[in-house]
């Protein structure tokens, strides 16, 4: 059997938000919605026995963890989400609530000061975080959150694994990705060249 690595985004959180809003309202908005409440539904893991299962250590990835999955859970900080902080400091001036978004991704990318963290620093959290799960496990389950997925995405593929191109990942959702002939990620090989 190949090996697996199951991506499952927390559930939908219960944290409405304002059309138009200041910086400081959408940073409001961002503290508020890590301590909301998530709305539950079924999540359909494909009859798959997963062996371990690592989850964010925010709340909400915990509560959906626990629901899909009923083993011990190991919980790691660098499972938690990419900050998305305001890209400008504005006083009156209000923007919708989708441009801060988007916007404060881009910056991201294009690694804004604005941003707490950058594109360079999330693939070095994830490739991090990689490098100390325990790969002899053939189904290896992780709870996270959307973007930070969307970056796990991007190093399964560097590191040889085959699946579904993800644009948007949705709350709630088994994205599964499988390692062809039971070989070793790469960057395994490389952890034991550096020891």
């Amino acid at each position: 059997m190949n090996m697996r690595i199951g991506l499952v985004r927390h559930f939908k959180v219960n944290c409405p938000h304002k059309n138009m809003m200041t910086s400081k309202e959408f940073r409001e908005w961002s503290e508020k919605y890590e301590h909301a409440g998530i709305i539950k539904k079924k999540v359909n893991m494909y009859g798959i026995t997963w062996d371990i299962c690592y989850s964010s250590d925010v709340k909400r990835a915990v509560a959906t963890a626990k629901e899909v999955y009923s083993g011990n859970i190991y919980i790691d900080k660098l499972l938690r989400e990419v900050d998305n902080a305001p890209f400008i400091h504005t006083e009156r001036l209000k923007l919708p609530f989708p441009v801060w978004h988007f916007c404060g991704r881009l910056a991201w990318f294009f690694r804004s000061k604005s941003q707490p963290e950058n594109i360079r620093d999330t693939r070095r959290r994830v490739r991090r975080f990689f490098r100390h799960i325990d790969w002899s496990k053939e189904n290896i389950l992780i709870v996270s959150h959307g973007f930070l997925i969307f970056n796990f995405i991007f190093e399964l593929f560097r590191l040889g694994f085959v699946g579904k191109e993800v644009h948007r990942v949705k709350n709630g959702i088994l994205y599964i990705y499988e390692l062809p002939d039971k070989k070793k990620p790469a960057f395994n090989k490389r952890k034991e060249v550096k020891k």
